[in-house]
């Protein structure tokens, strides 16, 4: 399957082994980075009302943004914006299929980490439960590697990075 009908098949049935293949897709796209900075690159183009430089700047890096839960709102909002109701519609309904990928896929524990495609993810769904981390570390683990981060007030949740494992969804 290519990325638009792994897309589509997450899209329609978002099964452990659809999100598996997307995974799997969207890591091996030419502009995947896990470390990637989405805020930093929407930010400016924010601040200067270049709403078209915001869906230009995130759209020239998909399919490697594609389930960044960050990339689509700042897309929804764009296009919100222009007036293009759909499309912010359609970009909406990813961030929130985005977050649902991580939330569904794990609980944040060391024993079912959150599955994240990206640092910033963690930082996102951080913010989503208004949760503020203090710590981050990164611990080695049977299945790869995991940044645990320490809160407020004192517990831990847990993100498995995909890009540093074997098994992108645990499956």
């Amino acid at each position: 399957m290519n990325f638009p009908d792994t897309m589509e098949a997450y899209a329609l049935d978002p099964t452990p082994e659809h999100l598996e293949a997307l995974h799997r897709e969207i890591t091996a796209a030419p502009s995947y980075n896990p470390m990637v900075a989405i805020t930093q690159i929407v930010t400016p183009l924010e601040k200067a009302g270049d709403h078209q430089g915001v869906i230009d700047a995130l759209w020239a890096q998909m399919p490697g943004i594609f389930l960044s839960p960050a990339a689509h709102m700042h897309l929804s909002q764009a296009y919100a914006a222009l007036g293009e109701d759909a499309d912010a519609t359609r970009e909406r309904k990813f961030a929130l299929l985005a977050m649902d990928s991580i939330r569904t896929a794990g609980e944040g524990t060391e024993e079912s980490p959150y599955p994240v495609l990206r640092v910033e993810d963690e930082y996102t769904v951080l913010a989503a439960e208004r949760r503020r981390s203090t710590a981050q570390e990164l611990v080695p683990t049977e299945n790869g590697e995991c940044d645990v981060h320490t809160l407020e007030d004192g517990t831990q949740v847990w993100f498995r990075l995909l890009w540093r494992t074997a098994q992108p969804t645990g499956a």
